[in-house]
């Protein structure tokens, strides 16, 4: 039974191949069609986490009894009484699915939002507002719907949705393995049969070659072909490539060989039509096809090509080859086709299967370098008497170009080295740049530098060691705790500000030279400015000043000024943890459910107020 308050959890891509593989089976080694469905419905909407589906087959015939128009309730799995298959009620009436899978518009699996079959019933209390829908189709024939009930649209995740699809397209081939059974009666019973057991082998190997291998080796002998090959696309759109053959005198996978992805190949022809293609005599076709010297030298005369199609888009051709001419029938034809799309259907599972595992390792390499560049970050600010530090860094990918930094700086007791910088890319490149700079600009300040010297010399060293385009703006200085004496030099940086307790007003800290990695030679000035009891000095990127809201408008100076402003007159002795939060809280109520496009860096310094009395 399902609660609405459990976690809707999307099923594991592995679990979804083994979930095809056992319906598949099902679907084979049952007795008959309903028993088959009967169980492969039972199989899926239990490993859903789901409560009931039924099954809508086509047919001409039926009324509005029983499912609706043009089609009948073929399978169903624990409905709910208020849908049991004796209320003429729940069945008198059709839905949306139906009416899109008449117009031929289903395509694959989608969510039901509007069904008014299941707008009044409940199972247990929790009401079956939704239903999940996906065509029965083998080929380009749609034979019914496989419909799943969830309490609201969210259970039907894209990777749920993506296993009901493939299910359909399992079902569809039962349905349409038991119609040809009717119309070809008992010769056709083994062509169907192997059909199903290539089903169940494709599913069951992962590996893109050993899967190709065993492609070719099972048409070739199912057809009873001199020769089979798969060719798909590859790195040159222009031609197809031979990936796997069989029969072949001279193996052209191993010989490195590739066609004309064009009208004059019979294979390049498929695919750019994606209809089958039946060449009877290979000298007497009208026009001639491109042909070789490698591929004159096999003798083929007569060949039936297939497209292998995924997603509506032509990845490659099935090709079986004859050394004799040879007219294949339609059963063959159809045979072949059947099995070009499923082909198609486990060359596209693989890629996913690929493309996923190359998505999770390239996660968790940026969860690595996450890491790693959060341990460079301080995490607990300084406690020095007087003087309070906070911080904040939001990365708009899972890595980012800020950083912020602070140090004690040798000699003189009560030194700090204070530091915010932005890098000009995003990601990971940006990272590996923000790391380098980092602990350049550290580097030559623990020397001894003064700030002006320290970014000098850092944009010396960026513009020798660094290979890349990028440049950042960086604001460096040294705050004498005992005086309050800040002195600074300002890279191009977006201009902190000093808050002045006493003046109630703000001070910018401009730029004092360009940014940094742009020229060879940069002309560093410093600039001098003191922090009384009460003030509080803001650096931050422009990641804050430039966010946008759902209207593209930035957050922009002004409003941070308000933001401080009003946080600070409003609250007593406000502290630095305090005015960061407001400063994010802002700029978060500002930006709404819009993707952050800029990493947002905030280091707050406050001077603690001298207590009344104090000298």
């Amino acid at each position: 039974m399902l609660e609405s308050s459990e976690m809707v959890t999307e099923t594991n891509p592995l679990i979804d191949l083994q979930t095809l593989n056992d319906i598949s089976v099902a679907l084979n080694r049952s007795p008959d069609v309903q028993t088959a469905l009967d169980t492969s419905l039972a199989k899926l909407v239990d490993l859903m986490g789901l409560e009931t589906g039924w099954i809508f087959v086509v047919d001409e015939g039926a009324n509005d009894r029983w499912g609706g128009r043009g089609f009948r309730l073929a399978a169903h799995y624990n409905l709910p009484s208020d849908l049991a298959v004796t209320n003429p009620d729940a069945w008198d009436k059709s839905c949306d699915c139906q009416t899109l899978c008449l117009q031929g518009k289903m395509t694959g699996a989608y969510n039901e939002i509007r069904c008014s079959r299941l707008r009044s019933v409940w199972g247990e209390g929790n009401e079956l507002a939704v239903h999940a829908s996906a065509p029965l189709q083998s080929g380009n024939r749609i034979l019914g719907i496989l419909n799943v009930a969830a309490p609201d649209w969210s259970w039907f995740t894209p990777r749920n949705l993506s296993l009901l699809t493939n299910v359909g397209n399992q079902m569809g081939i039962a349905l349409e393995r038991a119609r040809l059974f009717d119309a070809l009666q008992e010769q056709r019973i083994h062509e169907q049969a192997a059909l199903l057991d290539l089903s169940h082998q494709l599913l069951s190997r992962r590996n893109l070659d050993d899967l190709l291998r065993f492609i070719v080796e099972e048409v070739r002998s199912q057809l009873q072909a001199d020769a089979c090959s798969v060719l798909l696309t590859g790195p040159d759109p222009d031609y197809l490539y031979f990936r796997a053959a069989s029969g072949w005198l001279y193996n052209p996978v191993k010989e490195g060989r590739r066609a004309p992805a064009n009208e004059e190949t019979g294979s390049g022809r498929v695919m750019r039509t994606q209809r089958v293609l039946q060449i009877e005599d290979l000298r007497q076709s009208e026009p001639r096809l491109w042909s070789s010297e490698w591929l004159d030298r096999e003798g083929f005369r007569a060949a039936v090509m297939a497209p292998l199609v995924a997603d509506g888009s032509s990845i490659g051709a099935l090709v079986i080859d004859s050394r004799q001419p040879r007219v294949f029938t339609e059963g063959e034809i159809r045979f072949l086709r059947l099995m070009a799309n499923q082909v198609a259907l486990a060359l596209e599972k693989a890629r996913l299967h690929k493309e996923e595992l190359r998505h999770e390792r390239v996660e968790e390499e940026l969860t690595v370098a996450r890491q790693i560049q959060m341990s460079m970050l301080p995490v607990t600010p300084p406690r020095l008497p007087g003087w309070q530090y906070a911080t904040y860094f939001e990365a708009a990918h899972q890595v980012g170009g800020d950083f912020y930094d602070y140090f004690p700086l040798p000699g003189e007791p009560g030194r700090w080295g204070i530091a915010i910088a932005d890098v000009s890319d995003k990601g990971v490149p940006a990272a590996i740049f923000m790391a380098m700079s980092r602990t350049t600009i550290r580097n030559i300040a623990l020397r001894g530098r003064s700030p002006a010297e320290v970014l000098s010399w850092a944009n010396r060293y960026i513009q020798e060691d660094s290979q890349s385009d990028m440049f950042l703006s960086a604001f460096y200085a040294e705050l004498n705790m005992n005086t309050g004496q800040l002195i600074y030099a300002n890279a191009g940086h977006n201009p902190p500000l000093l808050w002045r307790a006493g003046e109630k007003e703000f001070y910018r800290l401009p730029a004092t030279s360009p940014l940094l990695g742009v020229l060879a030679n940069l002309d560093v000035s410093a600039a001098s400015i003191d922090i009384y009891p009460g003030d509080v000095l803001i650096l931050y990127t422009d990641g804050i000043s430039e966010a946008l809201d759902a209207d593209y408008g930035e957050f922009g100076l002004v409003r941070l000024k308000d933001t401080i402003r009003n946080f600070i007159e409003r609250t007593l002795n406000p502290r630095a943890e305090d005015i960061k939060t407001a400063i994010a809280d802002a700029v978060g109520a500002f930006t709404g459910n819009v993707m952050q496009h800029d990493d947002i860096t905030l280091l707050i310094v406050k001077r603690d107020e001298v207590p009344d009395g104090s000298q």
